[in-house]
């Protein structure tokens, strides 16, 4: 019998599609050419739209089209392909935000999809050719340009896994670095979000959470800060320094700057090793001698 397993042991997450399958529908020679086609702006401003309005949280999933989902992939492709082929204005061309608050995430997707095919198929870049109006006239090129949106339709969905339930990869790293999630409280850099969430809180929330991070659980908190203090103490007196209740008093003997300080019988002697002052108490006046 199987052993179930342990629901502290996080579940393995995998792409849900092959890079090769998604660079050769996107007409790449390799997955190696993905980076540079995700952060080139045709694709990376309409993605890092999507990623902000929706928007895109750390470790909640978002519905994407399955690999098994055939018919939900052939409805999206076209979908996008009939938006693409109307000359009339899609709702995806200029959406204001009072047009977004009534979508739904799939819309929110076909709206990615559709921004980032439309740029695509400007003069000059990747999908000008299969998106030509002379390319589209025979059932070739259409399902040329079907091909084209597919793998567009795979890659976000790929991306949208990596942002969402995986590990940052290379490539969401310079995507975030390029262009930063707008709420770094959503960003899928764990280190951008502790820092957010670091700044926003008070000094004295900020002082206490550092010192139960530097203090062992089984250290009384009292005992914990003495030691700290009485280490620093052990550190001044070995570079000559004490510290007293007046401040600190640089000097091996205690003295002031450096100087010894003592009495003999009613004289008070005061001086460095090397010369000392004589005070009588009875005179007003004070002479100088030098030790011998």
């Amino acid at each position: 019998m199987p052993v179930p397993p342990n629901p502290s042991t996080p579940i393995p997450i995998d792409f849900p599609y092959k890079w090769e399958e998604i660079s050769s529908k996107l007409l790449l020679t390799s997955p190696k050419e993905l980076p540079k086609f995700i952060l080139a702006p045709s694709f990376l401003d309409p993605w890092a739209d999507y990623r902000d309005l929706l928007p895109l949280k750390p470790d909640i999933a978002v519905p994407i089209i399955a690999p098994k989902d055939k018919d939900a992939m052939t409805n999206l492709v076209n979908t996008i392909y009939k938006a693409m082929d109307c000359m009339a204005t899609s709702k995806y061309d200029r959406p204001t935000p009072s047009d977004r608050a009534t979508w739904t995430v799939t819309e929110y997707m076909e709206c990615l999809i559709y921004q980032a095919a439309r740029n695509l198929a400007q003069p000059t870049r990747t999908f000008h050719t299969s998106f030509s109006r002379k390319n589209l006239r025979n059932e070739a090129g259409r399902r040329e340009a079907f091909h084209r949106l597919r793998g567009l339709i795979m890659l976000v969905c790929n991306i949208v896994v990596n942002y969402t339930l995986m590990a940052p990869s290379n490539v969401i790293r310079r995507i975030e670095a390029a262009r930063p999630a707008k709420n770094p409280e959503l960003s899928p850099m764990k280190d951008v979000r502790m820092k957010w969430t670091l700044k926003n809180m008070d000094v004295d929330e900020l002082r206490r959470k550092v010192l139960e991070g530097e203090r062992r659980k089984e250290v009384d908190e009292k005992e914990w800060l003495i030691g700290i203090l009485l280490g620093k103490e052990r550190e001044r007196g070995l570079k000559g320094e004490v510290v007293g209740l007046g401040g600190m008093e640089k000097g091996a003997n205690g003295g002031a700057g450096g100087a010894v300080v003592k009495r003999e019988g009613s004289v008070q002697v005061i001086g460095s090793k090397r010369a000392v002052e004589v005070v009588d108490d009875d005179e007003t006046t004070k002479r100088s001698k030098t030790e011998s």
